[in-house]
């Protein structure tokens, strides 16, 4: 994406890799990000692509490009009216990619303009790659590999496997928390015994997912517990274990001031304490607060109890 302070431009398409004779439809977004006195949206195919169809997508839906050729590439010029900022504007255009005995990189630029100086204009590029003959076609002897027909019928499988070996090739982003695709993020946890809250942000769940290892050799600890909260709040908790030298029989069983007796002995117990933001919906409040509660029950030791003291304050 090219971004200026006024204007932002989104240029994809819906292939990067094709063969001569296949559509490629790009897709172009403008964002307004200031007011403009005017804008304009050009954009650019090749000369080795044949114009099939373009679209004014939403409100401009009805808008007809100016279309002009210069040396056999094509550009679509359009003049959007309404430039409200935040209003967005969407185009797409397909075109067909010409024979080619030879492999080549095509480009198609995006390019918008509300003013003529260098600094009122961006512009976003993509490139495609096109094969000239299938891939497949180096597996065979040379003989077949001059054959158009062959190399025509074996395109089909080839562009049919391609994406397929993509996938494998990249096989490995799916058991990496930072890039797996967020519905697979349950099947990664299941690896490590770890059930995710479909309720937490999925940010947060990728987070988890990443320090699962480091909390399981942690659990049961000060430190642990407070990595496992910081990673869902985004604040350090303080937490403070109550310890007591109780009254014992023997030669130094002697009362004093650092005796606890009576309800104020609570050994094995601690106090959270978490300077959380306010949060206005006190629906939100409640499921945060019950959210922590589990995990300290799931994270603390057996046999221990604790109390959870939330502090809200504007200043954090």
């Amino acid at each position: 994406m090219k971004e200026s302070l006024a204007v932002s431009v989104d240029h994809v398409a819906d292939r990067y890799h094709c063969y001569p004779g296949e559509t490629v439809a790009f897709y172009t977004r403008v964002r307004v990000q200031a007011p403009l006195p005017e804008l304009a949206v050009q954009i650019a195919l090749p000369a080795e692509m044949q114009l099939e169809d373009y679209a004014a997508i939403g409100p401009e839906g009805a808008a007809v490009p100016v279309i002009t050729s210069q040396l056999g590439a094509e550009r679509l010029r359009w003049t959007p009216g309404d430039l409200a900022v935040g209003r967005c504007y969407e185009y797409r255009v397909t075109a067909r990619v010409a024979p080619t005995d030879q492999d080549v990189t095509l480009e198609s630029a995006a390019r918008v303009a509300w003013g003529d100086g260098p600094d009122e204009q961006a512009e976003e590029t993509v490139s495609i790659a096109v094969a000239a003959k299938a891939a497949y076609l180096r597996y065979l002897p040379m003989l077949y590999r001059s054959d158009d027909l062959l190399s025509r019928f074996l395109m089909l499988f080839e562009s049919f496997w391609s994406p397929l070996e993509q996938q494998i090739d990249n096989l490995w982003l799916y058991f990496d928390p930072r890039f797996t695709p967020a519905d697979f993020l349950p099947w990664l946890a299941s690896w490590l015994d770890l059930v995710l809250d479909e309720h937490w942000p999925e940010e947060k769940r990728r987070r988890l997912l990443r320090a699962a290892a480091s909390l399981y050799r942690k659990r049961g600890t000060r430190r642990g517990l407070q990595e496992y909260l910081e990673i869902y709040t985004d604040v350090r908790p303080r937490i403070i274990e109550h310890r007591a030298r109780n009254f014992r029989l023997g030669p130094e069983a002697l009362l004093g001031p650092g005796i606890a007796l009576g309800a104020d002995s609570q050994p094995h117990t601690f106090t959270v304490v978490m300077e959380l933001p306010p949060e206005p919906d006190p629906a939100r409040e409640r499921e945060q607060r019950r959210t922590i509660e589990a995990i300290i029950q799931a994270e603390k030791p057996a046999h221990t109890g604790h109390t959870l003291e939330i502090r809200r304050s504007a200043q954090l």
